[in-house]
């Protein structure tokens, strides 16, 4: 008659702790393991959100027109990237907005102490949407502006003004190159804004001033928002093909965000397998350590083995007794590896000042792979076990 399972489980247990320090050796050893597994693979996760939310913020349904129009001898009119275009762009099916933006560095007069080069950059009202820029004082570019001298300092720029002794308020007067401006607004930390800056560390003023400084209608570039539900390679297509028929000589280059966000979850994965194949080392070390507590128990067990096996045991009952054994040792350890591993990802993400978010699948992953680790590292001893010949076994003691 075949032994239930529940009895196995309690002479496994009792077993287990019968066998005092070598069990508890071979238990850490599996909670390292399966705590390795999981913290690198919850840590991979998390390292993945951060990545995606921060690339999410560029916009996936954002495009960047750029310029790249080589300097000619002759320039023609319609070799320009100009405020036609973003009227021409905005009346495209596949694009719901446009803002336009030019840049140019500029000096920073700090009353006194060495200037300090900074880059405005021209923009529009629709500047402020497009970027879901957020103030921390006074008000932004408005269409009214035009070409009235107004700035609104970025973050970093308004910190290195009160740093100097010049407190960064809304109606002071700001020397920007030979300029003088009215500062009317302050951001909030941002992230990036276009062609890769940080809007912390520019000055926003308005376009049509920028251009007129700059003497020039021509527009460095403009990001458009596209049509709810549609791909970005369909609004590019529309793009080209616009401007091949309006300005054949204009160059201009079309980026999306939505590739480089497509290829680094790619290579997110491939790291959270990277992390996965390291943690996973350290859990097959566990699990030669509990094959040698198994043995090491069957090495000592041969009397018990070989009484049992007098009495009426079948092998299949001291092979799964065995297999029991190994399999709650390290089911606990998987247990205790996924506090521990869970733990160790929590503290690094406040280190690291992530979002934390706990990873189920990593947990259940985790403890699911340790009891595979006892079924697989037990099988051995618990089969040298049941092979053992009970005559010869208590003969032996």
């Amino acid at each position: 008659m075949t032994m239930p399972a529940a009895t196995h489980a309690r002479e496994a247990a009792r077993s287990l702790r019968a066998a005092g320090q070598r069990t508890l050796l071979a238990l850490t050893g599996i909670v390292i393991g399966i705590g390795a597994v999981i913290a690198l693979l919850t840590v991979g996760d998390i390292a993945k959100s951060e990545a995606h939310r921060q690339f999410q913020s560029l916009g996936t349904d954002m495009l960047s027109l750029v310029d790249v129009t080589r300097h000619r001898n002759s320039l023609k009119l319609t070799d320009m990237l100009d405020a036609t275009d973003v009227a021409d762009l905005e009346r495209l099916p596949t694009i719901k907005a446009a803002a336009p933006f030019t840049m140019d560095s500029t000096e920073l007069n700090l009353g006194g102490r060495p200037q300090q080069s900074i880059q405005r950059i021209g923009v529009t009202a629709a500047f402020r949407s497009m970027y879901d820029v957020e103030l921390t004082a006074g008000r932004f570019i408005t269409p009214f502006d035009n070409r009235q001298p107004f700035a609104v300092l970025g973050a970093n720029v308004a910190r290195t003004l009160l740093e100097s002794g010049m407190a960064p308020e809304v109606g002071m007067r700001l020397q920007l190159g030979e300029g003088i401006f009215t500062v009317v607004g302050t951001l909030a930390t941002a992230h990036s804004g276009p062609l890769g800056t940080r809007l912390d560390d520019n000055v926003l003023i308005p376009l049509e001033l920028a251009l007129r400084e700059l003497a020039t209608k021509r527009l460095q570039g403009i990001t458009l928002r596209t049509a709810p539900d549609v791909h970005y390679l369909a609004a590019t297509r529309e793009i080209q093909d616009h401007f091949r028929f309006t300005a054949p000589d204009l160059s201009v280059r079309v980026d999306s965000p939505v590739p480089i966000i497509e290829q680094m979850e790619a290579q997110m994965r491939l790291f959270a397998l990277l992390l996965g194949a390291v943690g996973g080392i350290s859990l097959v070390v566990g699990g030669f350590g509990v094959m040698n507590a198994m043995l090491a128990s069957v090495a000592e067990r041969r009397l018990e083995i070989g009484i049992r096996r007098a009495l009426g045991a079948r092998r299949s009952d001291v092979q799964r007794q065995f297999l029991a054994e190994a399999v709650l040792l390290c089911l606990v350890g998987g247990m205790l590896g996924a506090l521990l591993g869970v733990g160790a990802a929590a503290i690094i993400s406040a280190v690291a000042n992530w979002t934390w978010q706990w990873s189920a699948t990593a947990v259940v992953l985790g403890v699911g792979t340790a009891c595979a680790a006892g079924l697989f590292f037990g099988l051995y001893p618990a089969r040298q076990a049941a092979l053992l010949d009970p005559i010869a076994a208590m003969r032996d003691r």
